[in-house]
């Protein structure tokens, strides 16, 4: 069984392996002042480290043209607030969040994300 402090040391070892960093935004609705609203992203962590790693590429045909889907899981520290359908930029790179793992000891955030192009 882990302690707290080992699981706390775990989680710090976890994000000095994370290289890079991202920005999380998240979808906000405001007022139109006529009844509506529009739609804007709202940045809710900027410099966040994180690591980028391919999941799945899955190849079809698509107008006699091979197309390349692929899967994408980017790694945050442990306790990030991110949510599904939020946006994280890596980069020049933009990722909408699918989903994320959860469970015991987590050490890091794993989402899950297709990118945005």
């Amino acid at each position: 069984m882990l302690s707290a402090t080992d699981l706390s040391f775990m989680r710090a070892q976890q994000t000095l392996a994370l290289p890079d960093t991202c920005t999380i935004s998240r979808k906000t609705a405001t007022s139109d002042g006529t009844g509506g609203y529009t739609e804007s992203w709202a940045t809710v962590g900027s410099s966040v480290a994180c690591r980028l790693a391919v999941a799945r590429t899955n190849e079809r045909i698509q107008a006699d043209r091979i197309v390349h889907e692929g899967g994408f899981v980017i790694t945050l520290p442990y306790g990030t607030d991110v949510t599904p359908k939020d946006r994280i930029v890596v980069g020049a790179r933009t990722f909408e969040v699918t989903g994320y793992a959860s469970g015991s000891w987590q050490t890091a955030m794993q989402v899950n994300c297709a990118e945005v192009i």
